[in-house]
This record gives C-alpha cells, structure tokens and sequence, in this order.
C-alpha cells in the first residue's frame, strides 16, 4: 500500500505543476499590461515592468494555490481515473478514505509550502518590487545600503526616511519644512510614523524645531499627527500592501496598533484572509478526489476541468466576498473570513466517507441465476 500511496501523492503533485504555469502565466500578461503604462515615467524602463512582474509572482502564486490543488488534482487524479488506476484501487480493497490520506499529505505539503512563500518569499520580493516601481518616482530617491531608507518631497516638505519596519512604519523620519522663498522654516525629527489613514499619518517621540531668522525653538511632542507626508503614489509604491506582509509581521503591526489604541479591524480582515488561503488549500485539494472517484465513465477530462474551474471561480469571489463584508459591516473578521473555507473542508472530508448508493463496488459482481 506504501507504493500505491507515493503514486497517488505523486500523480497530485504532478497534475500541480502545469495548472499552476497556465494560471501564473494569464495573471502575470494582466498585471504586465498595468506595468507597462508606467514606462517612461522617470527613470522607469521596459526591462524594469518584468523584473517588477518576475518579483510579484510569489504572491500571486499563494493567491492562486486554492483554485490550482482543485484543477491540479483533477489534472493529476484525473489521469489515473481515465486509466481505470482509481478502479483498480478501489478493487484491490481501497477505501476511498484510505485513498484520500496521500491526497491529504500532498496537499498538507503544498499548504506548506504556501506558508512558507508568505512568510519568506513575498516580503521579499514584493519589497524589491517597490524598488524598482520607485524609479517612476520622479521627485523620490533611495539610498544605498541593506535598508530601505530614501529621500522624497511632498509639497513644501522634503522628508527623509532612515528605515521601514514591518514594510509599513516608517523609522528616523525627518521633515523639512520651506517656506515661499526656499528658506527652512522647521524639522520635525520623529522616531517613527505609522500610516493610521488615507492621509493621514501619526509621528511618535517628536522632537520640533521652529526656525525665525537666527532663533531656534525646540519642543519635545509625544505624539503628533501629520497629513501628507507621503503622497497616494508614493505611499502606494513605498509601502507594501497589507496583504503582502508575512503573518507573523502583519500580527505584530496588529498588536503595536493596539498598545498605542488604534483600530485594528482591517488589519485583522487582512490576517484572517492569509490564514483562509491556507485551509482552502486544504479543502479544495481533498475535494478533487470525490468529483473523480465513481464518476469516471460518463464524464470526461474537460467537464472535471470546466466543474472544477467554476467552483473555484465562485470559492474565490465567495472568500473576496466575505472579506469587503468583514470590512464594510464591521464584522467579526475570524468568523465572516472562516466559516465558508471551513464548511468547504467539512464537505470534502465528509466526501471522502460517502457512498452512493447507486454505485456498486467493482469488485462484487451480481449474483446470476443459470437456467435448469
């Protein structure tokens, strides 16, 4: 049976593979259409818009791995099925449940797999994305070095920025402020500012410093909230996009929001939407079995294709769904995000137990009565 099980677990992680390619593949060519509007602007050139979509992958990659363990296991089962390798196993004494066990392992394994691309790979990459996007800033300039630290000016401000914790809260940030004729009017030197708005921004340990003529005047502020700092297309480039934050980050940004009492709803919404990603791996890749198993002669390779392409299309507009519900009705993010990924995994364990009455075993034949 040990065999039997590679080969089962082995057919699913081969049937991944190309779904996988063909689904990457479409969703780069739109984002690529996206880049491309951006060449020209500042320094921002062709080969930059597919380095930027090289870099992005990875997080389209775990958007895509619920819908491709669905299609990926129909592709890879799929085979073994239009062989009659399934029937043979269900004939040599394998329970459709005891089948499903290397499907789960495979499929725990790509979950995984999942996990780690979020935590590790996509900060990463996404971080060096935004790199290369800021060459289309045109009024904005990175320093060299390990950090993420750049010069950039909004308005009548020039504003320097030493590092970007948690790729969301800026570190060492110092604001320059000019009056109509280009003479310095203020510095605001703050510990670090935290994006609690659109707009909006709020710099903690402030230390400012009025300039008039040849007198300064230093003041010492907690806490100070600041519009502007960063524009929408700067903000937009600089700092990462929630849900490109690896979980353990995007907790700790939820638990600093709190300690210094800020709303952590939507940021709560996001965190709820990673952890789905993973159960629906898990749901969708165990429920490609029993669409296979029983159902394999009146139903052809391209109808498994097409039934599973529209339940993952609904699944996935289902969970974009119920996360703008969390968000705009202020629901509880953990059960609005949850409950279907988890009634989805409920029905493909309890698929792997069902037996339709209407199926005889293979391997029983009927009884015949012979003439006298």
């Amino acid at each position: 049976m040990k065999i039997l099980d590679r080969y089962i677990a082995g057919n699913y992680l081969k049937g991944l593979l190309p779904v996988m390619v063909l689904l990457l593949a479409l969703f780069s060519l739109v984002a690529l259409a996206d880049e491309l509007e951006q060449v020209g602007k500042g320094s921002f050139r062709q080969v930059d818009a597919f380095l930027v979509i090289l870099y992005t992958a990875p997080r389209r990659m775990v958007d895509l791995l619920p819908v491709t363990a669905l299609l990926g296991g129909l592709m890879g089962l799929g085979a073994m099925a239009n062989h009659q390798e399934l029937i043979a196993a269900r004939s040599s004494g394998m329970s459709k449940a005891h089948m499903a066990w290397p499907v789960f392992k495979a499929v725990l394994l790509v979950a995984s797999l999942a996990v780690l691309i979020q935590s590790v790979l996509v900060p990463a990459s996404e971080r060096a994305a935004s790199e290369i996007r800021s060459r289309s800033l045109e009024q904005t300039s990175l320093e060299d070095g390990g950090r993420l630290q750049f010069w950039t000016r909004s308005g009548e401000n020039f504003v320097h920025v030493s590092d970007v914790l948690f790729n969301r809260i800026l570190q060492g940030v110092e604001i320059y402020s000019t009056g109509e004729n280009g003479e310095l009017r203020q510095i605001i030197q703050a510990r670090q500012a935290t994006i609690v708005g659109q707009d909006t921004w709020l710099l903690d340990g402030v230390t400012q410093t009025r300039l008039d003529g040849m007198t300064a005047t230093e003041e010492q502020i907690d806490r100070l909230s600041w519009t502007g700092l960063l524009s929408e297309e700067q903000a937009n480039i600089l700092i990462l996009p929630l849900d490109a934050l690896a979980p353990v980050d995007l907790v700790r940004y939820i638990l600093y929001l709190r300690a210094n009492g800020l709303d952590t709803h939507h940021f709560q919404v996001i965190f709820w939407q990673q952890i789905s990603i993973v159960i629906a791996i898990l749901a969708m890749g165990l429920l490609s079995l029993p669409m296979l198993v029983g159902s394999t002669r009146g139903i052809s390779a391209g109808q498994r294709i097409m039934t599973g392409g529209i339940i993952g299309i609904v699944f996935y507009l289902l969970q974009q769904l119920t996360g703008h519900l969390a968000g705009l009705f202020n629901l509880v993010p953990s059960l609005t995000i949850l409950t279907p990924v988890i009634i989805l995994l409920g029905v493909s364990v309890l698929a792997q137990f069902w037996r339709s009455g209407s199926m005889r075993k293979p391997w029983r034949a009927s009884p015949v009565s012979l003439p006298r």
